[in-house]
């Protein structure tokens, strides 16, 4: 992974070593000028092996949480662009026909172009020394039968490479590594993919039968070839989903489609290997644009665009992480305070001792500050290689869930550990040095007695200066967050006036608990108020992933303080509880008084533990959900099965033909056809601005059958259709007007996406009335451009229709003969049950005809349960949090002890058994942790059901 949120890799790694190398510096200054304050730091930490094994546990996770990340991004990143390079091999650019010079290949090369276009293309790059071959090439789409093995595949990929050139791009070449000669392969053989041969159980000799376009031929196996894009094996990159294929000589492909002397595409191979020639593509691809201008052919930097993409999915799984291991982060650095306040309460006579001496503060910083870089250098080596692991499971378990769509390999760069190990012991540092300088504020006379610091009731200026601070810095931040329209600042400024106003309150005497009650409240009803209420009071803002964080850390520090300023109340509840079981009550009289009298160490804790409930509870209640709404009966439009079918005729009446095949057609409640010019997407833009790219979009058209059995409902109408039934009438009778699914409609969200993605302009998410929205779909035969005029949106419950729908008369219009060039067949059936069964039946009655058949409630589930898949990795990436939760109870508990060993001596003079001084101990945690707990459930939830009640749950 090259970088992330924009910034190179190597400059962060360059950056963190320098920070790591400052505060080894600081260090290493105690140890050189202050040695004996260095010495009294780091011999605690070999005295008390447990305590320094729980600590370094607590303080690991910054590092094993940014490791894991980043080792998920190196991942990803590896695997995605491995399979880009391994596909395309030399290819690095296609030249296909285009009328603007720009080009965009999905699996296959649509339409086609004279093979004597070749010469301008060899003559644009002729002594070029960045280009080290050319070659023709001419895609196709059929099916195959293996008649010996008696196995098919419906749906494959036929590629004629030209022999005379093929040499330059290294030719094709089987597992053992040995090249394939294809002249030798003749007119009756064909190269099988090593995909398609497994498929199919292909061997050399076997005689396959071929279909094009409804007519069969026969062909011999002459060998099988590595997969790759020459030897036909294509992977989609709008669905990531990979056809296999074979492969022939130019001119057999050529002669099997009827298409003497044409080709779809030429591949061009630029110097300098499959890698290293990425390097000159963008000159390579600028230099063919500039020859091939105004020639009908357009330029497409096949492996730029693809390598792009993949480093870009890379990047957005490796913020994902990163902004979910926030709440992770952020407790562990709660925990490493807690941990430093409880060191220096129980060595607080010893600190008051030191600075009776002579000692000075600073001293006392420095002490600490040895200390905690020793834990936070030991953490940062557990936590990289802990995430690493971490990292490796995470992989594992996407390569089952994704492993169908890109093959999933476990790696991480060393960079990426220099990364994590520094991040996470800077954090871990500088932490440790701002926990330490207010541990380190104390009365001397009181530490050394060992008795509670005497606290003045003397108003502080500073506390009127940072009331003040905060708001200002808070007005500043929603000022500037609503010039810009962005809810982050907007909204984090708004959170801190109320925290000044609170100071500033306090400063004036007000008393404690209804003002910071208040500010509490007041931030959760914040934060928590239906989006509708929320535009209404304080306008419309844009917002990002991030604000997921922003939200919980709010939510989080708002319900804590409501917490502790009532702590009396909630304790004396627990008291009256304990009344019950009177043979406890010592124990729980005595486990209740330690909260309550060390309420900044209680409010860490419970701070800590609902961090962590919170981000789990939402992460599982957001999966929930979205089961529920995707596998909703709304999601399948009314349909049961869909059979596509793709470079054959489309069949005139499907039902009658399933008839005649033997399948029962009884039990058809209705049947739909849907005709598409393309088998993945095509080119269509916003109309308005000529000058703006052309997006890639599925178009599909629509015969009647499919309009009357559909169950279309729409989340979004345009202006002057009042109904859902105004827009199916106006889709059967009027031309030019079309509908399109959610996804269309921009959604907020920072964390990239398909450039090349079409989405309407003048209607967002949460409007329910738009003005009609004209875009223009382009013919890629003629480049005629086509307006059309977008008149509703799907309800986003809709998940199995994707793309710009019309009626067959509008996209024949647009496309002519192309329009059907792929053909969906839907069936809706009395007994939904049997969508499985009728699948097959159909398949294997329209194999010949090319007809793949599927379930489309099998579908549906299929992607609902790989979103459920990556959802739970990402609950299992943020229940590592648990591991600082676990800690904080050890460490906690260890520390109590030893704090409190002197009382724990004088209950046990008074008669408290060893079981109920245990007891006191166990309640007293889980009061803590329980309250952490509940406060993290209920805002999970609180925030889970204001997110799916809004208008935009999709962004």
């Amino acid at each position: 992974m090259d970088d992330i949120f924009g910034i190179p890799m190597a400059g962060i790694m360059t950056t963190l070593l320098a920070s790591l190398a400052l505060c080894l510096l600081a260090v290493a200054w105690v140890a050189w000028r202050r040695p004996v304050i260095f010495k009294l730091g780091v011999r605690n930490i070999p005295r008390r092996k447990a305590q320094t094994i729980l600590i370094v546990v607590g303080l690991m996770l910054s590092t094993l949480i940014v490791s894991a990340a980043l080792g998920v991004g190196d991942t990803v990143d590896h695997s995605v662009t491995g399979d880009v390079y391994d596909n395309l091999g030399p290819i690095d650019e296609l030249v296909v026909a285009s009328q603007d010079g720009e080009a965009s290949v999905d699996l296959v090369a649509e339409g086609g172009f004279p093979a004597a276009e070749l010469a301008k293309v060899e003559a644009a790059v002729q002594g070029d020394p960045a280009v080290d071959g050319v070659m023709p090439l001419l895609d196709a789409r059929g099916s195959v039968t293996n008649p010996a093995k008696q196995l098919a595949e419906p749906n494959i990929i036929l590629s004629g490479l030209d022999p005379a050139h093929l040499d330059a791009f290294g030719g094709l070449r089987g597992h053992d590594g040995k090249a394939i000669d294809l002249a030798a392969v003749g007119a009756d053989g064909v190269v099988v993919g090593a995909a398609l041969a497994d498929e199919i159980g292909a061997e050399v000799g076997d005689r396959l039968s071929i279909v094009h376009a409804g007519h069969p031929v026969e062909r011999t196996v002459a060998a099988i070839a590595a997969d790759s894009y020459l030897s036909g094996t294509r992977r989609s990159p709008t669905s990531d989903l990979e056809t296999s294929g074979l492969a022939m000589p130019l001119a057999s492909l050529q002669a099997l489609t009827g298409r003497p002397d044409q080709i779809s595409a030429i591949a061009v191979s630029n110097a300098g290997g499959a890698r290293a020639g990425l390097d000159r593509a963008e000159e390579v691809a600028a230099t063919l644009r500039a020859e091939l201008a105004g020639q009908g052919l357009g330029v497409d930097a096949i492996k730029r665009d693809r390598i792009d993409a993949a480093e870009q999915v890379s990047t957005v799984f490796t913020a994902v992480f990163l902004v979910l291991g926030l709440f992770s982060i952020s407790a562990g650095v709660l925990l490493i305070v807690l941990i430093f306040t409880m060191l220096a309460a129980e060595r607080r006579s010893e600190m008051g001792m030191e600075r009776a001496v002579g000692a000075h503060r600073s001293q006392l910083v420095q002490q600490f500050v040895a200390e905690g870089a020793g834990y936070a250098i030991l953490a940062g080596f557990v936590g990289s290689a802990l995430g690493v692991g971490a990292a490796v499971g995470i992989a594992e378990g996407m390569k089952r869930i994704f492993g169908d769509y890109v093959p999933i390999e476990p790696h991480v760069e060393f960079r990426s550990l220099v990364v994590a190990y520094c991040l996470g012991v800077v954090i871990t540092f500088l932490t440790v040095v701002g926990a330490s300088w207010k541990v380190s504020r104390l009365n001397v006379v009181a530490a050394v007695r060992d008795i509670p610091d005497v606290s003045s009731p003397k108003r502080k200026k500073r506390t009127l200066v940072w009331g003040g601070l905060m708001l200002l810095g808070g007005g500043a931040l929603a000022l500037s967050g609503q010039s810009g329209n962005q809810a982050l600042p907007f909204m984090t400024g708004m959170s801190l006036l109320p925290f000044g106003a609170a100071i500033v309150l306090r400063f004036f005497g007000a008393p404690a608990r209804p003002v910071f009650t208040a500010t509490g409240l007041l931030l959760l009803a914040f934060w928590l108020m239906p989006e509708d209420q929320f535009n209404a009071v304080f306008g419309d803002y844009e917002s990002g992933f991030q604000m997921f964080f922003v939200s919980g850390i709010f939510m989080v520090v708002a319900a804590t303080i409501v917490t502790i300023n009532n702590l009396d109340l909630l304790l004396a509840g627990v008291s009256k509880l304990g009344g019950l079981f009177r043979s406890q009550l010592p124990a729980v009289r005595t486990a209740i008084a330690y909260p309550g009298a060390a309420k900044g160490r209680t409010g860490l804790t419970i701070a800590m533990f609902s961090l962590i409930v919170f981000s789990l509870v939402m992460m599982a209640t957001m999966n929930q959900n979205f089961t529920h709404m995707l596998l909703g009966d709304e999601a399948n439009a009314g349909w049961d099965v869909r059979a596509d079918q793709i470079g054959s005729a489309p069949i005139a009446d499907i039902a009658a033909t399933l008839e005649a095949k033997g399948v029962a057609t009884d039990g058809f409640a209705a049947v739909g056809v849907t005709h598409d010019p393309s088998a993945s997407v095509s080119d269509l833009r916003v109309a308005g601005d000529e000058d703006q790219a052309w997006k890639s979009y599925p178009v599909h058209g629509m015969e009647p059958g499919f309009l009357d059995g559909s169950a279309l409902l729409f989340g979004q109408r345009a202006e002057g259709y009042e109904t859902d039934a105004a827009i199916l009438d106006a889709l059967r009778t009027q031309p030019n007007v079309a509908i399109v699914d959610a996804f269309a409609v921009p959604a907020g969200g920072d964390l990239g996406g398909d450039e090349d993605a079409f989405t309407l302009t003048g209607v967002e998410s949460g409007d329910a009335v738009f003005d009609p929205v004209t875009v223009e779909l382009v013919d890629p035969a003629d480049g005629s451009v086509h307006p059309v005029t977008v008149i509703g949106v799907l309800d986003e419950k809709i998940g199995s229709l994707a793309g710009l729908f019309a009626n067959q008369a509008t996209v024949d219009a647009v496309f002519g003969q192309a329009a059907t060039a792929f053909t969906s067949y839907f069936v809706a059936l009395d007994d939904p049950d049997r969508a499985d069964a009728v699948a097959k039946e159909i398949e294997a009655a329209l194999f010949g005809d090319g007809v793949e058949s599927t379930s489309i409630q099998d579908e549906l589930e299929d992607s609902q349960a790989q979103q459920s898949g990556f959802l739970a990795i990402i609950e299992g990436f943020m229940g590592l949090g648990l591991v600082v939760g676990i800690a904080a109870v050890g460490v906690i508990a260890f520390r109590s002890v030893v704090e409190r060993r002197q009382q724990i001596g004088v209950l046990r003079a008074l008669g408290f058994q060893r079981g109920m001084v245990s007891l006191s101990f166990l309640i007293e945690t889980a009061f803590i942790v329980g309250m952490g707990g509940v406060a993290g459930t209920g805002l999970g939830l609180l925030l889970a059901r204001a997110m799916f009640t809004s208008d935009e749950v999709g962004s």
